[in-house]
C-alpha cells in the first residue's frame, strides 16, 4: 500500500511540474509579447524623433 501511494505521489508531482511548466510557458510567450509592442512603440518613437529633428534643421 505504500508504494502505490509513494506512485500516486510523484505522479501529483509530476502534474504539479507540468502544470508549472505551462505556466511558465505561457508567461514567457506573454513577456515576449510585451517586448515586441515596447518594439514597436520605441520604432514610432523614434520615427517621430527623426521628424522633429528634421524639422528643426530647417
Amino acid at each position: 500500500m505504500e508504494r502505490i501511494e509513494k506512485i500516486m505521489f510523484d505522479l501529483n508531482k509530476l502534474g504539479d511540474m507540468a502544470k508549472m511548466a505551462r505556466d511558465a510557458k505561457q508567461i514567457q510567450t506573454d513577456q515576449q509579447k510585451i517586448q515586441r509592442e515596447q518594439i514597436e512603440l520605441l520604432r514610432k518613437i523614434s520615427a517621430q524623433l527623426d521628424s522633429v529633428l528634421g524639422l528643426l534643421r530647417k
